[in-house]
């Protein structure tokens, strides 16, 4: 029996912002994405033949074990795609908090097609295994390849991007109040006015950008930008008062993650990031220093 174990990494989002309506009704978006080193590790057996199944463990309650699950949906889709039959067991070991803008689910599929390839002697190169990914999630192909980019379209138009040099300092906490995707997009409608005739202006990351470019982190922090943040922090308590901690002990600058409600802090001292995740810890939320990658 053969079994491979991969990681699959959690992302930010160094700027996200809302650029229109497509023609198909999905919102526009520009956004940079930048992986840390905070990750799920999904380790892949292959089934005794005979057995042609895919089922699902994980070490957190909640995690749905069947087709609902973005691994299976991913392995399925694998096998599928190569001709295929096989069975495999797919263990998740989360450490990326769940429904937190981090694309855990995303990582975590992305973990088990690079996983499933290496059962399958690599029959499939990246650009094949991200236009799987794509079919499921707009994260996945980025989950695949990891490091920095900016992703226009629903997320899925891709281009290499300067993030913040490797091993920048972040603190990550989530206080589990969940934030759904639909609803974020449907406030932002409300307050926007997406979908009707607009004045709002996509926020210009020109400046973010040259500021990634010269690997200036204060300035990068400075320009960084979440447009959900304008909707969900008011309507999420913890998550705004994360925020205020992060930056009360010394966060560069502290920002949500996707359409939340995970905030992360820049610092540029381990000592004020841990007295920071030490301070959000004490209220009983989660949080932990990481580095980008």
């Amino acid at each position: 029996m053969r079994i491979v174990s991969e990681k699959g990494y959690a992302k930010i989002n160094l700027h996200l912002d809302v650029t229109g309506i497509m023609e198909n009704g999905f919102h526009s978006v520009r956004t940079v994405m930048q992986t840390i080193d905070i990750y799920d590790e999904i380790t892949l057996s292959e089934k005794e033949e005979g057995d042609k199944t895919i089922s699902i463990s994980c070490d957190r309650e909640g995690v749905p074990s069947d087709e609902k699950n973005l691994t299976w949906r991913a392995a399925r889709a694998y096998l599928d795609r190569i001709g295929t039959e096989m069975g495999i067991h797919i263990h998740i070991a989360k450490k990326i908090p769940m429904a937190a803008g981090m694309a855990g689910g995303s990582a975590d599929a992305a973990a088990t097609l690079r996983g499933i390839n290496r059962l399958c002697d690599n029959a499939l190169n990246v650009t094949e295994l991200c236009a799987i990914g794509g079919s499921l999630g707009s994260d996945i192909p980025f989950c695949i390849v990891g490091g920095s980019v900016i992703a226009e379209g629903k997320g899925d138009i891709m281009l290499p991007f300067v993030g913040f040099p490797a091993g920048t300092l972040l603190v990550t906490a989530c206080g589990g109040e969940g934030v759904s995707t639909p609803w974020a997009y449907k406030r932002l409608d409300e307050v926007y006015g997406f979908g009707r005739k607009s004045e709002y202006v996509p926020k210009d990351i020109t400046c973010l950008k040259k500021a990634l470019f010269s690997g200036d982190v204060m300035a990068a922090a400075e320009n960084m930008y979440n447009i959900f943040e304008s909707v969900v922090l008011p309507e999420r308590e913890t998550a705004a008062k994360i925020k205020r901690i992060l930056e009360e002990n010394g966060a560069i600058r502290a920002m949500m993650s996707g359409s939340g409600p995970s905030i992360f802090g820049i610092f540029d001292s381990l000592e004020s990031a841990e007295r920071a995740a030490s301070a959000i810890k004490a209220m009983g939320i989660f949080a932990g220093v990481t580095v980008t990658r």
